[in-house]
């Protein structure tokens, strides 16, 4: 049977638009205006009444999905969006068997089995330079930016895997493996797939977060580049589902994402 998964990205009650200007978010109530909104996801399985897992086989539409993994792109270069392309990409699509599903189960990010691809002559959606940032680290999962209040040069939220080793032994590219993944398990128990869809919302991703000020610790970004020593991101990783300096599962379930 053939599956479609509305995507819907949101500021609160606020619809996501690069061309908007919203107000009230974080823990200084500061204002944002949006850069950037792409994410990757992929390990997407239906789950059943009874529980069960069912792997949604992913459309290979040569753009947005490749084998299980998918892009979601929420940024159409209007306004001060200026990354990516002016297309956008709100769905996945995809088939699995015939029968009754009643939740969403997926991860965020590239697969580590695919993360450290060569991205000059990797398939789409994975060829994308400007959601890459080396060899060694792969790919950024998340990439969400604005600028705010006390920020106007931009606050940057990117979430990837960090600590990564160098190429195994015989290589000269990609890594021996990362030390913290940051692949967050979305699971969403109560999903319609007739009339539901999956709400992305920043104000819940920035709760409790200080968009205005930078945490004075070197060699950090601004805003929350999935450093381990960077301060900033520890309520963006909460809401992500992550603890952050730590490979323990966070003390709460993500908050970031929703079924409706």
């Amino acid at each position: 049977m053939d599956i479609v998964i509305p995507f819907e990205a949101r500021v609160g009650s606020e619809s996501f638009s690069c061309e908007r200007t919203y107000t009230g978010l974080g823990s200084t109530r500061t204002t944002y205006e949006p850069f950037e909104f792409r994410l990757f996801v992929h390990d997407i399985r239906l789950v059943t009444s009874s529980g069960a897992e069912v792997p949604l086989e992913l459309t290979q539409d040569g753009q947005w999905q490749h084998e299980g993994t998918a892009l979601l792109d929420f940024a159409d270069k209007s306004g001060l969006c200026t990354q990516g392309t002016a297309a956008t990409n709100r769905r996945i699509v995809g088939t699995a068997p015939g029968g009754s599903y009643t939740g969403l189960r997926f991860k965020l990010g590239v697969p580590e089995s695919m993360n450290h691809l060569d991205v000059s002559t990797a398939p789409a959606p994975l060829g994308d330079t400007s959601l890459h940032w080396n060899w060694r680290t792969g790919y950024l999962f998340v990439r969400i930016e604005g600028r705010t209040t006390g920020l106007p040069g931009g606050h940057f939220t990117h979430l990837g895997s960090t600590d990564c080793a160098p190429p195994p032994e015989g290589q000269t590219n990609g890594s021996a493996g990362c030390t913290y993944g940051n692949r967050p398990e979305i699971a969403l128990d109560s999903l319609d797939f007739k009339t539901g869809k999956v709400v992305l919302d920043l104000a819940t991703l920035f709760e409790g977060a200080n968009l205005d000020v930078n945490a004075a610790v070197p060699n950090t970004s601004m805003g929350c580049m999935s450093h381990q020593t960077d301060p900033d991101c520890r309520e963006i990783f909460a809401h992500l589902g992550l603890r952050h300096q730590s490979q323990l599962a966070a003390p709460g379930p993500q908050t970031f994402i929703r079924a409706e």
